[in-house]
C-alpha cells in the first residue's frame, strides 16, 4: 500500500515537472512575440533564478525560527478562531461544518486502513 502511494506521488510529480515546462514554454512563446528569442528565453530563465532563490532564502531562514510550545500553538490558534467567530459568525459556522465533514471523511479512511 506504501509503495503504491508513493508511485502514484512519483508519478504526480513527473506530470507536474512535465506541465511545469509546458508552461514555461508557452510563457517563453508569449515573450517572443515582444521581444528577441534570447531576451524571452533570459527573462524567463532570471524568473526562474528569482523563485529558486527565495525559496532557498525561506529554506535556510526557516530553520532559525524558534520553535513554538504547543501551549502557544493552541492559544494562538484560539485567538484566530475568536477573532474569526467574531467577524462572521455565519462564515464560522460554515468552516466548522465543513471542518467536521472533513473530520469525519478522514477518520473512516483511516478506519478503512487499519482493517
Amino acid at each position: 500500500m506504501l509503495l503504491q502511494r508513493l508511485g502514484l506521488a512519483v508519478a504526480a510529480g513527473l506530470v507536474a515537472l512535465v506541465g511545469l515546462g509546458f508552461l514555461l514554454a508557452a510563457a517563453d512563446f508569449r515573450l517572443e512575440e515582444r521581444f528577441p528569442p534570447w531576451l524571452a528565453a533570459a527573462i524567463v530563465g532570471g524568473v526562474l533564478i528569482v523563485v529558486a532563490a527565495i525559496l532557498l532564502w525561506a529554506g535556510l531562514h526557516r530553520r532559525r525560527m524558534r520553535q513554538l510550545a504547543p501551549e502557544d500553538v493552541v492559544l494562538a490558534a484560539l485567538r484566530l478562531v475568536v477573532r474569526s467567530v467574531r467577524a462572521a459568525p455565519e462564515k464560522a459556522l460554515i468552516a466548522a461544518l465543513i471542518a467536521g465533514v472533513v473530520s469525519e471523511w478522514l477518520g473512516k479512511n483511516r478506519d478503512r486502513e487499519k482493517r
